[in-house]
């Protein structure tokens, strides 16, 4: 996963310069939100001078995925302390979900398995925030024929193959792509929000027509 880490945040930061922030910025962006898509979203529609309310709304939707992963994730780590779910929800990522439930589903000894959570998530972070860091300093002198925004494809295809287990999964990927091609044109770059929200929807209704037909 850091493979595809490193690569993704170092473009995380080079958009938050090309959008026009400060270096500070940038970092800050990163610090407070530490979430790869909803910083390249909000560093592209400030770069084309979105209204605030967009921004914000946009990178709300995209993040809306979170309340399914601690959904998921409520049964093991609802017995730990209000601090420790704090933690583990700010440091909580696409990559360290995927791993943690992964580890969580496994038989064995459960009790102390969130150390393993925060293990992974904290490597993570720190891996992000210093790519994101180097991608702040190096700012927009990288050749765009190094095409490295083609690395944050590479990295969520890792994730969402194997997360495709059911017929609502290929239903929401499949909607979720032909949407965000077929919308690509809106402004704000607000595709990505339409397809999200279209692909939940596909998901979800193929998910409650299986649970009807029992």
């Amino acid at each position: 996963m850091l493979i595809g880490t490193v690569p993704f945040g170092f473009v995380a930061g080079v958009a938050a310069i090309t959008a026009g922030m400060t270096p500070l910025q940038g970092i800050a962006l990163s610090v407070l939100s530490f979430s790869g898509i909803a910083q390249l979203i909000a560093s592209q529609l400030i770069a084309v001078d979105s209204p605030v309310i967009v921004t914000v709304a946009a990178a709300f939707v995209v993040s809306l995925r979170f309340l399914m992963y601690s959904a998921a994730l409520s049964p093991h780590i609802a017995h730990l302390p209000r601090k420790w779910r704090t933690l583990l929800s700010y440091v909580m990522t696409d990559q360290s979900f995927a791993a943690a439930i992964r580890h969580f589903s496994a038989p064995g000894e459960r009790r102390h398995r969130h150390w393993h959570f925060l293990g992974a998530a904290l490597t993570l972070y720190v891996t992000w925030q210093a790519a994101v860091a180097f991608g702040v300093l190096a700012g927009a002198s990288v050749p765009s024929a190094w095409s490295l925004d083609f690395a944050v494809v590479l990295c969520f295809i890792a994730l969402l193959v194997p997360a495709v287990k059911s017929r609502a999964d290929l239903a929401a990927a499949i909607v979720a792509a032909v949407v965000a091609l077929v919308a690509a044109g809106l402004p704000y770059r607000l595709s990505l929000v339409v397809a999200s929200i279209a692909g939940i929807a596909a998901g979800m209704a193929i998910e409650m027509k299986r649970e009807a037909s029992k």
